[in-house]
C-alpha cells in the first residue's frame, strides 16, 4: 500500500470515528419543555377522567410528561387516550412498541392495519391493532411523532431518529395511542372523539 492510499484510508477512519461520536454523544436541545396538567377534560360532548400511571411505568419509559385519561360521551362509550413526549436530552427510557410490550401484558394482536387520522388538510398515518385478552377485544390506534412526522412503523420511527441525528436535530418523540371497545358503536365514537381530540392534542406537543 502507498503512503497516499494509506493516508486516505486513515483519514476516512478519523472521520468516521469522530462522525460517530458526535452523533452518539451529541444531544441538541429539545424542542421545548410540555406540560399537560392543563390538557381539556370536556372536549366536545366527552367528559374525562385521569388515569394514574404507575410509578414503575414512568421510570422506565421516562417521560417529560405523560397524559392517561378515560373519556366518554352521553352515550356512555368509552375511549382511552394516552400520549407522551419524550425528550432528546434525556439518556435513557423512551416509548415502547405496541408490538413488544402488548404482548408482553399478555394481549393477543389478532390484527395489524393502517389507518389514516384526519387532521386539517392531511391525514397521518396511524397504526390500527385489533387485541385480545380473554373474552375482551380492543381496537388501537396509534402513531409516533418526530421532527420527521408521523409513522406507527417501528423501523421507519428508528430511520426517523437517525435521520434527526444525523442532522442535528432534537430527536425528541411522542407517542399517541387510543383505545376502544371493537364493535360498531364504540369504533364509531372514536372516530368521532379523535376529531377532536387530535387537534387538542397537538396544541400540546412542540413539533
Amino acid at each position: 500500500m502507498d503512503k497516499k492510499s494509506f493516508a486516505a484510508i486513515l483519514i476516512i477512519l478519523v472521520l468516521t470515528f469522530t462522525i460517530a461520536l458526535v452523533i452518539k454523544y451529541h444531544r441538541p436541545a429539545s424542542a421545548g419543555n410540555v406540560n399537560f396538567d392543563n390538557f381539556p377534560l370536556t372536549i366536545g360532548p366527552w367528559q374525562g377522567e385521569r388515569d394514574e400511571v404507575s410509578q414503575p411505568v414512568l421510570e422506565m419509559l421516562n417521560p417529560v410528561d405523560i397524559f392517561s385519561a378515560t373519556y366518554t360521551n352521553p352515550d356512555g362509550i368509552q375511549i382511552h387516550l394516552l400520549f407522551d413526549f419524550f425528550s432528546s436530552e434525556a439518556t435513557f427510557g423512551g416509548p415502547h412498541s405496541p408490538r413488544n410490550c402488548l404482548p408482553g401484558a399478555g394481549w393477543v394482536v389478532q390484527q395489524t392495519e393502517d389507518n389514516k387520522i384526519p387532521l386539517d388538510h392531511r391525514t397521518i398515518p396511524a397504526g390500527r391493532f385489533d387485541l385480545q385478552y380473554g373474552a375482551t377485544r380492543r381496537i388501537m390506534d396509534f402513531w409516533y411523532v418526530t421532527n420527521f412526522g408521523e409513522t406507527a412503523n417501528d423501523y421507519t420511527f428508528k430511520l426517523h431518529l437517525l435521520a434527526s441525528a444525523l442532522t442535528f436535530k432534537p430527536r425528541d418523540v411522542a407517542f399517541v395511542r387510543f383505545i376502544a371497545g371493537d364493535d360498531p358503536a364504540s369504533l364509531k365514537a372514536l372516530e368521532q372523539f379523535q376529531a377532536l381530540a387530535v387537534k387538542e392534542i397537538y396544541r400540546y406537543l412542540p413539533f
